[in-house]
């Protein structure tokens, strides 16, 4: 029940986010000023920027606490990728659209994170703002949704007696080609990538993500596995996004979740949890049984060694009388 609750409410709340920022960044509809500001303001890299102290130690107590709660909730590249990984996979029940386990690619996340960091440093806001989130969904906005909504509901209109490429989204696009270029090929690369592998852009290229993993891998609520009741129908790592749910040895990547809840919710016998607890494994041996079935041409001697097991020889001299 607890779990079907905090599903629920990441998805209201990650939904609603999107929504408000959307509508404030393209003044589409009706908004609301104070929320969408105060959403707005909670970005972490733009308050980096703005060298808002307060919200950015607000977000890394929030995150030593609860996880990457900030991927799964307020940021609304996020969300755009969770949508369109929706998209592709409902009604489709093909293993070709199950999500599994992968190795995090620390290389390219530290890397990307280093030159990130750099070219603020260097006063470079070029690489920064492509890679950055909500930057780049603010320009998904700007320069894509709201010319379309434009064109769509107001400038054909308004223009009738007027050449369609006279309209005010084809003027600023021949203003902003580079922008606009960029928006695009960001928003179609987006959503590809989600589509076919959930929230990998989130656990390699994002800044943001990796930043927060360093914090959120010590993070006091986890997904945890209760090995104990675990029947490894792998049914958790087929709806995790964020693939980083390692059957093998039980373990869920704290610094690559992002808390979307998928996996606790999908559990026939209960097994996985979203708490502060750590379960351990019951049967110590597992673990040494699992070493030698990934090395099964070692010998026995080698395996009675490894187990701190010698052999018996025994130098009793049997007489016959």
């Amino acid at each position: 029940m607890i779990s079907k609750l905090l599903l629920i409410l990441r998805i209201i709340v990650s939904v609603s986010a999107l929504a408000i920022i959307t509508m404030a960044l393209t003044s589409i509809g009706c908004t609301i000023p104070v929320v969408a500001g105060w959403l707005e303001r909670v970005q972490l890299m733009p308050a980096i920027l703005s060298f808002s102290l307060v919200t950015f130690i607000g977000w890394l107590i929030v995150t030593l606490i609860f996880g990457r709660i900030y991927c799964s909730s307020v940021c609304p590249l996020g969300t755009l990728q969770d949508i369109a990984a929706k998209c592709v996979r409902t009604g489709r029940r093909t293993p070709r659209h199950d999500y599994h386990y992968s190795k995090p690619l620390n290389s390219i996340r530290y890397f990307t994170l280093i030159v990130v960091l750099t070219c603020l440093m260097a006063s470079i806001f070029v690489i920064p703002s492509i890679l950055d989130p909500f930057t780049a969904y603010a320009r998904i906005c700007q320069e894509v949704i709201k010319p379309l909504y434009e064109l769509i509901t107001g400038n054909v209109a308004d223009t009738a007696d007027t050449p369609w490429w006279s309209a005010a989204p084809f003027r600023m696009g021949t203003a902003a080609v580079a922008g606009a270029s960029v928006a695009i090929i960001t928003l179609l690369l987006v959503c590809w990538i989600a589509a076919r592998n959930g929230r990998t852009i989130c656990n390699t290229v994002c800044p943001v993500g990796t930043t927060l993993g360093f914090i959120s891998r010590f993070s006091i609520f986890q997904i945890d596995i209760d090995t104990d009741k675990c029947i490894q129908c792998r049914k958790c790592e087929h709806v995790c996004k964020a693939s980083c749910i390692d059957l093998i040895d039980h373990v869920v990547d704290g610094s690559r979740c992002v808390n979307c809840f998928n996996c606790i919710n999908v559990c026939p016998n209960d097994a996985i949890h979203y708490w502060p607890r750590r379960k351990q494994l019951s049967i110590p041996m597992m673990q040494r049984i699992e070493e030698l079935r990934r090395t099964p041409e070692t010998s026995l001697d080698q395996n009675a060694s490894n187990l701190n097991v010698s052999p018996k020889i025994d130098n009793t001299d049997e007489t016959v009388s």
